[in-house]
């Protein structure tokens, strides 16, 4: 990934959203590479530990396709910030892929769902508030 190319979020069809570029979280940089839980069920939230193999929700991996939206030039980190018991805030140019790759959206600023239970995969639509998740 070139230096000045925004990161991307490839939403996996019943898995985690497979982070590249430079990321951050809460400012700390962790890598060029993520794997950011999207069940729920993680024992290491917000990343990725294999859980989803057993976990009890169906993730989509075809996000809606939101067309027109442009990005700032890129440069910028990608910063996530885990909300208490809630999604994670995803600041910084981002560009959001389906399991094929395919660009679905851009975005500066996304809350991404991390309870499994948004029917607005891969962003947060408040049902971690029903199903009663909790994380740090």
């Amino acid at each position: 990934m070139a230096d000045d190319a925004p990161a991307t979020a490839r939403v996996l069809a019943n898995g985690p959203l497979e982070l590249k570029g430079e990321i951050l979280l809460n400012g700390a940089p962790v890598g060029a590479e993520a794997w950011l839980c999207r069940c729920g069920a993680s024992a290491d939230k917000p990343w990725c530990d294999g859980s989803h193999t057993a976990a009890p929700c169906t993730l989509t991996g075809d996000p809606a396709l939101r067309e027109g939206r442009e990005l700032p030039p890129a440069g910028a980190p990608l910063n996530l910030e885990p909300q208490p018991n809630g999604s994670v805030k995803a600041t910084g140019p981002l560009l959001i892929l389906n399991d094929a790759g395919a660009v679905t959206d851009r975005v500066t600023q996304a809350f991404l769902c991390r309870c499994g239970q948004s029917a607005r995969q891969p962003y947060c639509d408040g049902s971690h508030k029903r199903a009663g998740f909790v994380a740090p």
